[in-house]
């Protein structure tokens, strides 16, 4: 069962702390709705505490309120998110989809602070000391997801397409 989420727009940081906060006792995996649906994220088997660091949960906003895992919602300013996006080649996002990450319970915190602030997130949803030596090593990578090389299971993004249309529709 995942433990611990980490919530945010596209371009907001959530590769990097998918690596941060992988470590010899957790697995965060980033972006599980390429390959997972939202009623499977639960069930992925890993000997290590599961988190996920996901652009797309916010979508999903009462699966995330129902869920009983730690959540940190990482907040971007809406223009930079869409500058990061087209020069990257995605799409845009809208100024509504974003607002879902306003109304998630969970510890609000600019996605700056993953760099500058870090102990209170790290501690908040690991439940272990700060590792103040590996986030600095990793403070200086620029870790950012090659689109190119992400798996994507067609049946599973169609499902969670269709999903989308039912919470928007106000049905999940």
């Amino acid at each position: 069962m995942i433990e611990f989420m980490v919530i945010a727009a596209p371009r907001s940081g959530t590769t990097w702390a998918s690596n941060w906060l992988t470590t010899e006792k957790t697995t965060c995996l980033h972006d599980p709705l390429w390959k997972y649906r939202v009623d499977e994220l639960d069930l992925i088997k890993t000997n290590k505490m599961l988190g996920v660091s996901c652009t797309g949960l916010y979508l999903v906003p009462k699966w995330v309120e129902n869920h009983p895992a730690r959540k940190v919602i990482l907040h971007r300013d809406l223009d930079e998110i869409n500058k990061s996006c087209e020069l990257r080649g995605m799409p845009l996002v809208s100024k509504e989809a974003v607002k879902n990450l306003d109304l998630l319970n969970g510890l609000h915190v600019h996605w700056k602070e993953l760099f500058d602030n870090p102990k209170m997130i790290y501690e908040y949803l690991l439940q272990e000391p700060f590792d103040k030596e590996r986030h600095d090593v990793l403070k200086e990578l620029n870790v950012q997801s090659t689109l190119e090389n992400i798996v994507v299971d067609r049946e599973v993004g169609l499902r969670f397409f269709s999903q989308l249309t039912e919470v928007m529709n106000g049905l999940l």
